[in-house]
């Protein structure tokens, strides 16, 4: 447990090393921008949704990989120009955690009540096909 003890610490979490920057710091910018060509991929199958609660769902992943992912970018910017603040690790750290408990939400969201949605419009289109028009 003390190997943990150093990444607590308010110099390691506040402090920008100006004088290099690391590759878990890159991968952050890489991450960032899959995340962006993500959401960009997710945003075309959202548009080319067979029906209304597939969009509906996709939309949402397609926020939440493209606030991320621009989060991500935007924080590597302000590390790579050492931004006091908004460059440490702390800020890279709750974007992180942002993240995860974000994408853990929507997919327990989805699981719930996509089902359920799907159901009732497909109900709804049996209906609809045979009304009188």
């Amino acid at each position: 447990m003390n190997f943990l003890k150093q990444y607590f610490t308010s110099q390691y979490l506040f402090q920008i090393d100006t004088a290099f920057i690391s590759p878990r710091e890159k991968l952050m910018f890489f991450t960032g921008g899959i995340l962006v060509l993500v959401a960009i991929v997710v945003k075309i199958a959202a548009v080319l949704a067979p029906n209304p609660v597939d969009k509906k769902y996709r939309n949402k992943f397609y926020s939440l990989f493209l606030s991320i992912g621009l989060a991500a970018l935007v924080w590597y910017f302000f590390r790579y120009e050492d931004v006091l603040f908004f460059g440490t690790r702390f800020v890279e750290w709750f974007i992180i955690l942002l993240a995860a408990v974000w994408f853990v939400w929507l997919v327990v969201y989805t699981i719930m009540h996509y089902p359920k949605e799907k159901e009732i419009w497909d109900k709804e289109q049996i209906r609809q096909k045979y009304l009188p028009q």
